[in-house]
Parts: C-alpha cells; structure tokens; sequence
C-alpha cells in the first residue's frame, strides 16, 4: 500500500441531507447519514476494500467545495510538514472513534489556499 494516498472525500454542502439526494440520483451512490450527525457517508461499510476512496457529505466548513484526505503514518509529523513547507492548519488534530480503531485527523491548508484533510488510523489497545 502507498503512503501518503488519498484516502477519503468530502462534499461541503449547504444542506447535505438535500445535496445526498442529489448524488443518489445522479450516480447511484450509496449514501446514508452516519447515526443523527449530519454528515452522510457515501458507500457501504461493508464495501470498503482496502485500497477503495469514499467519501462523505457534510455541512460546508469555511469557502471549501471538497476535501480530500491524505492518509500518513504519523500524523504529528505530517502536520510538521505541512507547517514546515508553507501551509497550516486550519481544524485542529481531533479523534473520532472507529469500531476497532481511533481516526486522528485534522484539516490543513495549503500555500494557494486549497484545504485538505489529514488523518490516521490507529488500532485501539484490547482492554
């Protein structure tokens, strides 16, 4: 698998549940809201290959139309990076639980103003 890939999309929208129906109709897509938090996740969970880019609609952020997030091993580090080559960020490092695993991530922006996300994925301690 290569590093530093685009792994996940997102769709800023005015109204995602509004904008998901567009995409179901316009290409088929799976899309269903993630519990009651208004972001609506494009494809199934149990679709997911490893090597697959999904996505997910939500409620616009800033100016941004869509995001893409690169996924990298050591998200301290690529957030150095980022600042260290001229851009910032712009969301600060947050956690969402994921099943098994714990996603890290944040937004970034770079030197011509385009925003992107970052995240990583790391493997819960068993109890």
């Amino acid at each position: 698998m290569s590093k530093n890939r685009v792994v996940h999309f997102e769709i800023g929208a005015e109204d995602p549940k509004e904008l998901s129906e567009f995409y179901k109709k316009a290409f088929g897509w799976e899309i269903n809201e993630w519990g009651d938090s208004g972001y609506f996740m494009v494809g199934k969970e149990e679709d997911r290959a490893e090597g697959a880019i999904f996505g997910g609609i939500m409620k616009r952020y800033e100016k941004e139309k869509t995001i893409n997030t690169i996924e990298v091993e050591d998200l301290d580090k690529a957030i150095a990076d980022v600042e260290a080559s001229g851009g910032k960020v712009v969301k600060p490092k947050a956690s969402m639980p994921l099943g098994e695993d714990t996603m890290w991530w944040c937004y970034a922006e770079d030197p011509q103003g385009n925003i992107f996300g970052l995240n990583q994925m790391v493997l819960n301690p068993k109890s």
